[in-house]
């Protein structure tokens, strides 16, 4: 699971007006806890490998994260620069920490954070075709690597600090580009589906690059009054695994992975997500969002942590 996927962040909190400028801060945060492969379900006795009790395999690991905790702080600014032409600029600051499980002695139980900016995206929306029941729109953003893929702490790999695996990492380390094609309905009953996709770019300088990304995303705008709205949503997200490797989270053994997450070939996989959230515009100038999302199905490239859950509040101003 990369935080490019959780918080592939937009300023749709903000929605499209008169206004010249339009800033949102928002706060995300996604729990990660238990074990999937495929669909199938797996304890942590099952991924745990006990040494003299149970073969190594390439199914079982000396370490297991068990609850993965990720937030972002997101500031989002989008400048109106004609009706059909839009500008916008999104910063993350990231703060992720897991608590792991272990066999190996003096670390059978430990805790990871990482934290700091994470990539900064430039993007651009233009909107292709409008009537007055519909409108075409496609965003093409930028994704820049300013967020770190260097973090270190201290594991069991070895005595002191060692790089962290790629969920501990601020960034994808690439130049990556997101793209959205989006249709909304303008009618009494609003909707609106977006398929995207993030495309990823090279490799870093670590030798590796994190898996493309692909999801269709439907949205349901019930109006409960002139200021308040609630949003259902549904979207199904396909991603790739990491192609390459970063040879610094590997051991010299025959298996060489201490961890799940250190196996690039166990990120990826699908997930259908529902949600439902409201926007409350309580001025002609400010407005506040909330929304909650849960997994109703996720067949993971495993064993791989599972997600539990995300949720977001995000608070906007037009001027």
């Amino acid at each position: 699971m990369s935080l490019q996927e959780l918080f592939s962040a937009s300023t749709e909190d903000a929605e499209p007006n008169s206004q010249n400028w339009t800033w949102s801060l928002r706060y995300q945060q996604a729990e990660f806890d238990g074990y999937l492969k495929g669909a199938d379900k797996l304890s942590l006795d099952e991924v745990l490998f006990t040494p003299g009790a149970e073969p190594r395999t390439d199914s079982n690991f000396p370490v297991v994260p068990t609850v993965i905790t990720q937030r972002a702080s997101i500031l989002g600014i989008q400048y109106q620069w004609r009706p059909e032409w839009q500008f916008n600029l999104v910063l993350p600051y990231i703060q992720q920490e897991t608590d792991h499980i272990s066999a190996v002695p003096g670390y059978e139980t430990f805790l990871l954070k990482s934290h700091g900016p994470g990539d900064l995206s430039l993007g651009a929306r233009y909107v292709l075709a409008q009537q007055l029941s519909h409108q075409w729109a496609l965003q093409v953003k930028l994704s820049i690597p300013t967020g770190s893929i260097d973090e270190r702490g201290d594991t069991p790999r070895a005595p002191g600090d060692q790089q962290l695996p790629y969920t501990m990492q601020l960034g994808s380390g690439t130049w990556d580009i997101p793209l959205t094609l989006s249709y909304q309905s303008l009618t009494e009953h609003q909707f609106e589906v977006d398929l995207s996709a993030t495309i990823r770019t090279g490799k870093n300088d670590r030798d590796y690059r994190l898996g493309n990304r692909y999801s269709v995303k439907g949205k349901y705008r019930y109006q409960n009054n002139e200021s308040l709205h609630t949003i259902l949503g549904l979207e199904y997200v396909h991603s790739q695994s990491i192609q390459g490797a970063d040879t610094a989270l590997l051991v010299a053994q025959t298996n060489p992975y201490p961890a799940s997450i250190t196996n690039p070939d166990l990120y990826g996989g699908k997930k259908l997500l529902a949600s439902i959230g409201i926007r409350w515009r309580f001025s002609d100038a400010y407005s506040l969002g909330l929304e909650m999302a849960k997994p109703l199905y996720q067949y993971l490239n495993g064993p791989q942590p599972k997600e539990n859950w995300r949720a977001g509040i995000a608070f906007s101003s037009s001027r």
